[in-house]
């Protein structure tokens, strides 16, 4: 007997825990003690795990900073948890194992207590693949080898069919059946194969004759299906035909034939002979329609059509498995079958449907093999079913040690694909749970950034945190989560009423690749752009209005049409305002229509397209008088300017003399009266001049507004003396320089003045004129032409 002594891990202070295991062999077989002290009792937990398999979890209400690192041994696994306030150690025994409470006192019990459900402040867990120091294991407690003889009492043994004791001799076959059996169950197949063999040879009698050559072609269909495994064996597909054929023959009427025509037809299949699997295939269908192992075989047949050119065929086949099959078990297999096909022809609301069957009604016959059921999920993630990939994943993580090698990627992905899914709690539970317990894991980078990206999804309304997080992503990714921060900034500045600071990230937005982002981005741009380009319009910046308007496209949708068109005017957008003021010239409200038709007439003027001011001004005209609206007669003065920019003088000439009539007070007029006596000068007409600019004249001096002079006053003067009428000339030129204040202009107007007077034979006026002309301190030939005609003045 050999004792050796390993040290897991040194008392620690903050706990007053101690852990120490101890390791010896008995008989060649070793064997281990987990000792667990604390200052306090603590709870141990015991969860069963396969093959009769436990892991132990003792929890501490207290936290480390940094918990120890795992440790493996060949006996157990040892690993540490530290949750929010709880610090676990958790024991995963590699065989076989017992909890005991060595706080109960081994003398106030018969037998020592191998699990107590009270707290403890020692435990100790023992592992071992024989228990030690016993003649056999038992489930109530440790059986020293103490033996009483005399106390033993006489026994009948095993009893055969007629009742009649059977000799020790022939039991052995039944201790080697009994041993067989559990042997598969606990998949040592290699064993059953070669026990199988053996058992045949020691006992060829025996009435288990049938079921010794059956486990043995269990077993071998068990090895053979395990590609890594068959490799190494000296057995392959032809040899389950050759023994399956034999037991057929030997046990014709066995209740089990069609278990070993399955395995016939299966491994014919294997080795590529359809023809000889289908004769097999044909017994089971024919003899025995109803049975499991038919249905199996039915669904080989068909994998072996799918992958040929007889996909529909196969399909068929799965589909009357699935609906006739009375075993669960098979059913879902089925389903697998045709879900996985829906998935290779881009149905996957079917694959979904099958799928969420076989979760609701045999979630254990998926999980069955972990591995093929994380392949599925995988599968179906790739092809767009992530909700149902994560529903797999979550119930393979169920029970599942953090030390399991897969439940660090079955974690990660549960929660990708729960975010896929759109799961946001969900996802949001198991991404957090990796970070927790993988801080520095493989998948680390991944999980972040998921996670990252379910922040959109998560319903934070604190717009402090939201920003300075959107800010965060910017810096951290140059992907699709910073673009999504960025349109997720420019929605929530644009909530805020912060339309700038959400306008400033215009670039950034225009940067990105074209797509479903960039397109959501625009469009947040062009939100804030709207609702900043309606205050715009109303705080009269028209020059930002407009630059918005052009930039997003957002005019049609501002609210105040009528300061949209002015600010369109205002920046000679006027292709722009007439396209606006079109939109209601058809208003139902005759007035609304006048206005829109009045807007419409002024863009087209400016837009200098004179013909249709001319056609429109009638109309407008028109509909003036029919609602009585005064006002909108001044539309002649448009009409009369764009005839006279069409030189069709005439035609202005009656215009401007139906505007005298209608509106003869109107100082807007003076810019119709003043282009015709441009016209007039150019066809040498004085009276016409005259007419016009003593109209004209009137006007100025009515209103007090000479924004007209001295161009006006001269016309007058000029046609007045040239008709001869210079005294009428003296009058328009008497009150000419004290109406101007530039003096260039003035010193002209004071000579014009004198050079009347003089006409007029009023020498003292006129040289008072010319004096006050001189006198002016200004550099221009008037002022020597004025001192000149002084002298004229004196006799």
């Amino acid at each position: 007997m050999k004792y050796f002594l390993t040290l897991l891990l040194t008392i620690l202070p903050l706990f007053g825990l101690t852990v120490t295991y101890n390791t010896a062999q008995e008989g060649g077989r070793p064997y281990g003690m987990l000792h667990i002290k604390h200052d306090s009792p603590i709870p141990c937990m015991v969860t069963d795990l396969e093959l009769n398999k436990k892991r132990y979890t003792c929890t501490f209400e207290n936290t480390l900073v940094s918990p120890p690192t795992p440790k493996k041994t060949p006996l157990m696994d040892i690993s540490f948890l530290q949750r929010e306030n709880e610090f676990d150690i958790i024991v995963t025994p590699a065989f076989k194992s017992q909890l005991l409470n060595m706080d109960v006192p081994l003398h106030g019990s018969k037998e020592v207590p191998l699990l107590s459900t009270n707290d403890a402040s020692h435990w100790v867990i023992l592992i071992y693949e024989d228990l030690p120091f016993a003649q056999k294991s038992s489930e109530d407690g440790i059986n020293f080898p103490i033996y009483y003889p005399e106390l033993i009492r006489p026994y009948v043994g095993a009893l055969d069919l007629n009742g009649a004791p059977i000799s020790y001799i022939r039991s052995r076959d039944i201790n080697a059946y009994l041993d067989m059996k559990s042997a598969y169950e606990s998949g040592q197949y290699e064993r059953v194969m070669d026990d199988a063999q053996e058992a045949m040879m020691l006992y060829p009698q025996t009435i288990f004759r049938s079921e010794f050559a059956l486990y043995r072609l269990r077993a071998m269909d068990k090895l053979l299906d395990d590609e890594e495994r068959s490799i190494h064996l000296k057995i392959d597909n032809n040899d389950i035909v050759n023994e399956g054929k034999v037991w057929m023959k030997s046990f014709p009427s066995d209740e089990y034939m069609p278990e070993a025509l399955f395995y016939i037809a299966k491994h014919y299949l294997k080795m590529g002979f359809a023809s000889d699997a289908n004769y097999f295939l044909d017994i089971l269908i024919t003899e025995h329609p109803q049975h499991r192992f038919t249905k199996w075989g039915i669904l080989l047949y068909a994998d072996s059509l799918y992958n040929s050119t007889k996909r529909a065929e196969a399909l068929r086949l799965y589909t009357d498995v699935l609906y006739s099959a009375q075993d669960l078990d098979m059913a879902s297999e089925a389903a697998i079958r045709l879900a996985q096909n829906s998935i290779d022809v881009g149905k996957v609301d079917e694959a979904r449907d099958y799928l969420i069957k076989i979760l609701n009604a045999n979630r254990g016959f998926l999980l069955k093999d972990e591995q093929s059921a994380y392949g599925l999920a995988q599968k179906l993630a790739l092809n767009g079913l992530e909700g149902i990939a994560a529903q797999i994943t979550q119930a393979l993580l169920e029970g599942r040690a953090r030390v399991n090698t897969l439940y660090e990627p079955l974690l990660k992905d549960t929660g990708l694909w729960y975010a896929a899914a759109k799961e946001v709690a969900k996802a949001h539970t198991y991404l957090s749970r990796y970070q927790e317990q993988f801080s520095q894991g493989q998948y680390e980078e991944e999980v972040q950034e998921g996670l990252d990206k379910l922040f959109f999804e998560l319903s934070e309304t604190n717009s402090t945190k939201l920003e300075a997080y959107y800010d965060t992503l910017r810096e951290r990714y140059d992907n699709e989560i910073s673009q999504k921060a960025v349109v997720e900034k420019i929605k929530l500045l644009t909530k805020e009423e912060r339309y700038l600071e959400a306008l400033n990230l215009d670039p950034v937005v225009r940067e990105m690749a074209e797509g479903t982002l960039k397109e959501e981005g625009m469009e947040a741009l062009s939100q804030a752009a709207l609702l900043r380009g309606n205050e715009a319009i109303e705080e009269d910046q028209c020059k930002e209005a407009v630059a918005l308007m052009e930039r997003y496209g957002v005019g049609e949708r501002l609210d105040n049409r009528q300061k949209v068109y002015e600010c369109l005017m205002r920046l000679s957008r006027y292709e722009n305002a007439i396209n606006e003021a079109q939109k209601y010239i058809q208003e139902r409200d005759l007035r609304e229509r006048l206005s829109w038709m009045e807007n419409l007439n002024r863009a087209l003027f400016e837009n200098e397209q004179f013909e249709e001011v001319v056609l429109l001004s009638d109309d407008i005209y028109n509909l003036g008088i029919l609602v009585k609206d005064r006002a909108s007669r001044s539309v002649l003065r448009k009409k009369a300017l764009a005839l006279l920019n069409l030189k069709r003088d005439d035609e202005a000439l009656e215009v401007a003399r139906k505007l005298q009539e209608e509106l003869p007070n109107a100082y807007e007029n003076i810019e119709i009266y003043d282009k015709i006596i441009k016209y007039a000068k150019s066809i040498g007409s004085d009276l016409l001049i005259n007419e016009y600019a003593t109209m004209a004249l009137k006007l100025q001096e009515n209103s007090q507004v000479f924004y007209y002079s001295p161009e006006i006053e001269y016309a007058a003067i000029g046609a007045r003396e040239r008709l001869g009428r210079v005294e009428e000339a003296l009058e328009v030129a008497m009150p000419l320089p004290q109406r101007l204040h530039d003096a260039t202009k003035r010193i002209q107007a004071f000579y014009r003045l004198g050079e009347l007077h003089y006409k007029l034979g009023r020498l003292r006026e006129a040289r008072e004129a010319f004096e006050s002309c001189a006198a002016m301190e200004v550099q221009s030939p008037w002022r020597q032409m004025c001192q000149d005609h002084i002298v004229l003045t004196e006799n």
